[in-house]
């Protein structure tokens, strides 16, 4: 059974306009259309485009995300080149972390000195 737009922004709680944008992207290759040109979603849609979402989320550029989207149309040949990818995209946020870390570290001494005055 295939979803509409309408219905698969429901279901993964993006808007069917960050949905378009996102096919527009390039970053929806897989997404079948009905004789009228509607967009047809499967359940695989629906778990590509929270991963999307997700990885926007946390920073992923649209072009990274459109590198992911046309290995996965070529098929597990491609997992080692997905994987490495999405391991750089890790790195990036612990580092990421790492320095909003230290950074409420040094705020929450900064408060500390505040307090005592």
């Amino acid at each position: 059974m295939f979803l509409s737009i309408k219905e698969a922004a429901e279901e993964v709680s993006i808007p069917p306009s960050t949905i378009r944008y996102y096919d527009s992207q390039g970053l929806l290759p897989s997404i079948k259309r009905d004789k009228n040109g509607s967009r047809q979603f499967e359940e695989s849609d629906l778990f590509w485009l929270e991963m999307i979402g997700c990885m926007r989320d946390t920073g992923m550029s649209i072009n990274k995300l459109r590198k992911v989207a046309q290995l996965r149309t070529r098929g597990t040949s491609t997992i080692e080149e997905r994987k490495k990818l999405f391991k750089e995209h890790q790195e990036k946020l612990l580092k990421e972390r790492e320095n909003i870390d230290y950074a409420l570290h040094k705020l929450s001494r900064k408060m500390e000195l505040l307090e005592q005055m």
